[in-house]
């Protein structure tokens, strides 16, 4: 079983794999308010890196960009709008 900070480096492996073709640069927000652990799942958010170090809203990437990591496996996926909107992992923070 994971901890929040093993599964927190396997989130910010499988995003450098992710958005390796992407046209911005993203990360995982710092903040502890975008982590979080519900069931057997870890969640985490990103955003372009830009918007995180500016909070300009022109560097900002559209829709809800979390995915969560199983606590057991360490599988990582991509959250789709509804599943964001329907698990709420940071509790609309």
């Amino acid at each position: 079983m994971y901890t929040m900070e093993q599964a927190e480096q396997l989130a910010t492996e499988f995003l450098r794999r992710l958005s390796a073709d992407w046209d911005h640069e993203v990360a995982l927000y710092p903040d502890e308010e975008c982590k979080a652990q519900k069931g057997e799942f870890f969640y985490f958010a990103f955003q372009s890196t830009k918007f995180i170090a500016t909070r300009d809203s022109k560097y900002f990437l559209y829709g809800p960009c979390q995915f969560a990591v199983h606590r057991e496996t360490g599988e990582c996926r991509l959250l789709s709008v509804q599943e964001s909107y329907a698990i709420n992992p940071f509790n609309g923070r």
